[in-house]
């Protein structure tokens, strides 16, 4: 693709904190081999003149890539709108006959590959001032073209009406709106989450089923202990102890482990772990803790063979917090093995990240492809 002439500035915004990745520079996360910034240079690289790169902090740790890096003209992580300031007030700066710069994010290493001649072409065509990608109606506004000229404009908005929000200040003029399609996935996706990253790896392998599985079931064990009970009227205290995700095989229902004085430890095998696209908030919120957790319930009942029996495991706490509601059964949350883990965040990985919430539908298919051997990926 040949540039526009007279060239389109590029401006890469990677200002942000990235709390939600535990902070640190997410732009540097390697997904088959390339970084994030890497992905976003390489796609933006033939449809503009020049490139800047918006970071804060020790510009040296972009020295590898060779644009200049810009820090925020505003102190204090003010935003994206305070990056297109900056991006501006350095063209002009810096720069001889640029009028446009176009602005992209640096975790979103999808975004189309004729981002900037459609944006372009649409600012002509319409008389607009700004032009912003949209996708299904939404817009997407650090994808958009700025003329440099209302780059004096944006300062005022900015530092004397303390201005933020990207959308307050296009409201004050005339913007054209590109919309792009979503399949086979969102050109404006972008990496917030470790299950973005997953996500993102499935896209850029070919790996993302064409459509989102309804369900997910893969067997586990649970290692249980019995206590002597307390008092006359409790005999045995029941408590499980470990979700074993490679659980070895055993016909028994009840296999002994352990045993001491007062106690012994039993192995629960071919226990059933089930996801449902209806729960995917509810994963999503588990996965987002220090310490995802696996909910095992326990229920007690009359059988010398059997005493105790695994009536569910699940990563969806609201489920759980519903069965320990019923005062019948042992509920706790032990920590969710990595394998386990990586299978969870994985299937949550195969549907958007806005997914809304949908009946559950526990008669339909797995995603044998994806889900086959859990946690392990190629």
């Amino acid at each position: 693709m040949t540039p526009p002439n007279p060239p389109i500035a590029g401006l890469i915004l990677a200002g942000g904190l990235s709390r939600r990745m535990g902070g640190g520079d997410k732009t540097m996360i390697e997904v088959e081999g390339q970084s994030l910034l890497d992905r976003v240079i390489e796609r933006l690289s033939p449809q503009v003149g020049p490139m800047i790169l918006n970071a804060n902090g020790d510009p040296d740790r972009f020295a590898e890539f060779t644009l200049p890096v810009v820090p925020d003209v505003v102190d204090g992580y003010a935003g994206p709108l305070v990056g297109v300031l900056t991006g501006l007030e350095w063209l002009k700066d810096h720069t001889m006959g640029v009028e446009w710069m176009v602005s992209t994010a640096a975790d979103t290493p999808l975004f189309p590959l004729d981002l900037v001649e459609r944006l372009h072409a649409a600012v002509k065509a319409e008389g607009a001032d700004i032009a912003v990608a949209c996708t299904k109606g939404q817009a997407h506004p650090v994808f958009a073209l700025w003329p440099v000229r209302l780059a004096a404009e944006l300062r005022a908005a900015v530092v004397d009406e303390s201005m933020r929000k990207i959308d307050a200040w296009t409201d004050r003029y005339k913007v054209a709106r590109v919309e792009w399609p979503v399949t086979p996935a969102d050109p404006f996706f972008n990496v917030n989450t470790p299950e973005d990253v997953v996500r993102l790896r499935l896209i850029v392998t070919g790996r993302l089923p064409p459509e989102p599985p309804l369900s997910a079931s893969t067997e586990v064990a649970v290692v249980v202990e019995r206590r002597d009970g307390a008092t006359s009227w409790i005999k045995n205290a029941w408590r499980p102890l470990e979700v074993v995700a490679e659980p070895p095989p055993h016909d028994q229902p009840l296999v002994l482990l352990r045993q001491e004085q007062g106690f012994e430890h039993y192995l629960i095998p071919r226990v059933t772990l089930a996801l449902h696209r209806s729960d995917l908030a509810s994963y999503r919120y588990n996965l987002g803790g220090d310490e995802p957790r696996l909910y095992v319930v326990l229920r007690p009942q009359d059988d010398a063979e059997q005493p105790v029996r695994v009536v569910m495991v699940t990563a969806a706490p609201d489920q759980a917090q519903a069965m320990s509601e019923s005062g019948e059964d042992m509920v706790d949350g032990l920590p969710m093995p990595k394998a386990l883990r990586d299978w969870v965040e994985m299937f949550c990985a195969c549907h958007p990240p806005d997914e809304p919430m949908k009946k559950r539908k526990r008669d339909t298919l797995d995603a044998e492809g994806t889900f086959a051997g859990k946690g392990r990926r190629s």
